[in-house]
């Protein structure tokens, strides 16, 4: 005849195993810490103008992958480029005339200034010899005092003529004074200010990527007019997402910039490795106003979850649990 009942001593060792396995699996969980919780996000930058137009052409459309310096929109810029023509123009001129003090006179200026001088010579030496023989025949009584007095008028004026002309002479030998060639070199330094301001406005009628990425939107339609800083495009890495994380303040102290992460969503087959970007110098507290002992395990820290995506599987808004990579187990077939 078989037995179901069991000796008080066998029961006790029954229940101790239950309770062991129970207290294994329990300590087995205790040990494993929970996933980390937190939503997809993108850094994304939504680009604009710095000055007033019409948009002239758009070289790109949502979802288009671009990279650092790629041209987006382009307004119209024919009322500008004149201008920018007219301040090359004036730059040019002044340059030219600071060649020309620097430079000096040219050996024709300067021959034909010394000509001027030795025939104004000439002449006054002759106007000089008539002076003296119509001075004898005035004496004489030979000659009137009226045509003496218009000889000796001739000879004073070409002899400031001619002193005249030696200084000119001498300026051109000596060249243009230091006063004048700094206010020529100054003036070229305006020009090329000018021409400077006028070429970067021009520029600012270009909108070009500041970084590589994905085009997320176009605000903007060709033939509209845009304000500054109206929304044209926004632009979003979408190769590195991040997932903000709120760790529990007994954790805090597990994990450090740098530490390597996964990150899982629902639909993946496998997770994404990131690494601890940032850690928020500033805990976090729900609700923020209560400091109760019951409420102090709530403190939380948030940590900035960088993902490597290269394949843009990721998307804005999805929920996604995080874990140290050395801790994390493989994930199922979803």
């Amino acid at each position: 005849m078989i037995k179901n009942s069991s000796t008080p001593c066998a029961r006790l060792a029954s229940l101790v195993l239950v309770l062991g396995g129970v207290a294994g699996c329990e300590s087995a969980k205790a040990g494993t810490p929970d996933p980390l919780q937190g939503v997809v996000e993108y850094d994304d930058r939504v680009l604009g103008f710095e000055v007033s137009g019409r948009v002239a052409a758009i070289a790109v459309q949502r979802g288009q992958e671009v990279e650092a310096d790629a041209p987006l929109v382009k307004l119209d810029d024919t009322l500008e480029t004149p201008v920018r023509d007219l301040r090359a123009a004036d730059l040019a001129g002044a340059e030219a005339q600071l060649r020309l003090l620097k430079a000096g006179a040219r050996g024709e200026e300067i021959r034909a200034s010394a000509a001027e001088v030795a025939a104004l010579q000439s002449q006054e030496d002759i106007l000089d010899k008539n002076l003296k023989r119509q001075q004898t025949l005035l004496s004489q009584g030979a000659l009137s005092q009226s045509t003496l007095d218009d000889t000796a008028a001739q000879l004073r004026s070409t002899s400031e003529r001619r002193r005249a002309a030696e200084e000119r002479l001498l300026a051109l030998r000596n060249g243009a004074r230091g006063d004048e060639i700094a206010a020529a070199v100054a003036r070229v330094q305006g020009a090329q200010a000018a021409l400077a301001a006028q070429s970067a406005r021009l520029t600012r009628y270009a909108l070009r990527s500041p970084a590589p990425g994905s085009i997320v939107d176009v605000h903007v339609e060709t033939g509209e007019m845009v304000a500054p800083g109206t929304p044209a495009i926004t632009l979003a890495d979408l190769s590195h997402p991040f997932v903000d994380v709120f760790v529990p303040q007994a954790r805090a102290h597990e994990l450090k910039v740098g530490d390597p992460m996964q990150v899982m969503v629902d639909g993946l087959t496998a997770p994404l490795p990131g690494r601890i970007e940032h850690v928020f110098p500033k805990t976090e507290f729900t609700p923020r106003f209560l400091f109760s002992e019951g409420e102090r395990p709530n403190l939380v820290l948030r940590m900035r979850v960088r993902v490597d995506d290269p394949e843009h599987v990721l998307h804005s808004g999805v929920p996604a649990f995080v874990t140290a990579a050395q801790k994390l187990e493989p994930a199922a077939q979803s």
